[in-house]
């Protein structure tokens, strides 16, 4: 009888320190009743830690880098994936050690996610990552510039301010976790997990604290809504794209970065409607549809094009 096999993604995440209490508690069952895959996890882990805080660490891409090779099936090829990550992780770390001269952590890296998926990183101060779909930043130091979106888990620093950069936002650490969603031309928001943030903007700023919700529209106003976070807020992290009341704008941003589909929407009553709603693993034909239902709409997908349009309206 074959044992159910490991979540990759849920792996890197535990590695990488980013799993929620329960999904530990379900990580830590698993391990107990898998001792063989435990102690080659432990041998990931054991090397993402001899590397120290001065390396980023990428193990979603080491856990990438082998496990195409092999058949997720079978329990053992799991435990040759898992320690050949670690001997990756071991191997990256000792190439950038060899490259990066001693005091040159300022030197820019970049870490990018294609369209539906995601990535945790490793700063070299020990800060943690979690990038979201087709989502970009660019890491100078403590300096961050990011277009998309990610929740950062930041190593607090008084001398040295941790800095986002999003859609023309500032948002300071202040000792915290917190996520920031930018996409263009939506609304740059951050919800903050733990601790506190400064969110600003050439021409307004705020401090933002736990379970706050602040955001910054085009026209550079900065608002804050105190105590509005909820679980949903960060359901991407989880894998599940989650709407609330959301424009045909913000829909589109979204749909391009988790689906890879352009939305195009003409009709200017549909344009003005809102979707509330979620989705985890769905086909896109099956996100476009239930999307065009609720606007009391249908939806034509043409390649990589959906289009929304009236129920009446003519092909």
């Amino acid at each position: 009888m074959n044992r159910p096999s490991a979540d990759w993604d849920r792996v890197a995440r535990h590695v990488a320190g980013e799993l929620s209490t329960a999904e530990s508690a379900e990580m830590r069952k698993w391990l107990d009743a898998n001792p063989a895959e435990a102690r080659a996890i432990a041998a990931l882990e054991a090397a993402t830690k001899q590397l120290g805080s001065s390396t980023p660490v990428d193990v979603e891409a080491a856990l990438r880098r082998v496990k195409t090779r092999l058949r997720p099936a079978a329990p053992w090829r799991m435990y040759v994936a898992l320690a050949a990550a670690a001997a990756v992780v071991l191997m990256v770390g000792r190439t950038w050690f060899s490259r990066t001269p001693p005091g040159s952590g300022t030197a820019p890296a970049e870490y990018a996610t294609t369209v539906g998926a995601r990535d945790s990183i490793v700063l070299a101060d020990g800060s943690r990552v979690l990038l979201g779909p087709a989502s970009r930043v660019t890491v100078r130091d403590r300096d961050v510039e990011l277009v998309g979106e990610a929740y950062f888990v930041v190593t607090h620093d008084a001398q040295r301010p941790f800095t986002v950069h999003a859609g023309g936002a500032v948002i300071r650490d202040i000792g915290t976790e917190f996520s920031v969603h930018s996409d263009g031309s939506e609304t740059v928001r951050v919800v903050v997990r733990e601790g506190a943030v400064q969110l600003g903007h050439p021409r307004d700023s705020v401090v933002l604290s736990r379970g706050d919700v602040g955001t910054i529209e085009s026209g550079g106003r900065v608002s804050a809504a105190r105590g509005a976070a909820t679980d949903d807020d960060l359901a991407w992290t989880r894998g599940r794209l989650v709407f609330k009341d959301a424009s045909v704008v913000e829909l589109g941003a979204d749909l391009r970065r988790w689906y890879g589909v352009e939305l195009r929407v003409t009709d200017s009553a549909l344009l003005r409607r809102h979707f509330t709603g979620s989705f985890l693993n769905e086909s896109p034909s099956h996100v476009a549809d239930v999307i065009a239902l609720a606007l009391g709409a249908r939806a034509d997908r043409r390649g990589d094009t959906v289009y929304i349009r009236p129920v009446a309206a003519s092909k």
